[in-house]
């Protein structure tokens, strides 16, 4: 008897209580929107635009340095534009707001040309600025400087790499130092 007690019991309690919850009818589903409190959208990050190695800067090509600065401002990378000059006057807002008015400035390279004096190197980089996302806008031609100490003994590894002088693309403008 103490058996069928025991059965018994453990029966009743494995068909759980009278009031167990129901699954809602579909008129009674809850929508998320009304369910939960409001959700804050989620915060983007923006995500930033691949930055050129700045071990490039160091090269002893001129063409590769120009390039480089080239490269830069066709994807709006100012800041390493700016390094490219070197001069805490030329700054990325600085060249920002100069080429604001390019959808996507873009400088094809015509001609390279370098000449030694007095232990320092120049290299005349001649191009077209056109604007890529823009084919009415007209392209004008242009100029970069670039210099460099020719190997001098005791020179600094920032004497020693090319840095941009001057541009009269649409920079216009000339380093201050």
């Amino acid at each position: 008897m103490r058996g069928g007690a025991l059965f018994a019991l453990l029966a009743l309690a494995g068909c759980g209580s009278p009031e167990q919850p129901t699954a809602p009818q579909a008129s009674e589903t809850a929508t998320p929107e009304a369910s939960a409190a409001p959700i804050a959208p989620p915060t983007l990050t923006p995500i930033p635009q691949p930055t050129e190695d700045l071990s490039v800067l160091e090269s002893r090509d001129c063409r590769t340095v120009a390039q480089a600065y080239v490269d830069a401002v066709a994807r709006a990378d100012f800041a390493f534009a700016a390094r490219v000059w070197s001069d805490p006057v030329i700054d990325d807002a600085r060249l920002g707001a100069l080429f604001a008015g390019y959808k996507q400035p873009a400088i094809a390279i015509s001609g390279i040309g370098e000449e030694g004096a007095a232990g320092s190197l120049y290299c005349t980089v001649s191009g077209t600025l056109s604007d890529a996302g823009d084919k009415a806008k007209p392209a004008t031609k242009g100029e970069m400087v670039l210099k460099r100490v020719n190997d001098v003994p005791g020179a600094t590894p920032e004497q020693l790499r090319w840095t941009l002088r001057s541009s009269t693309f649409v920079e216009n403008m000339q380093r201050t130092g």
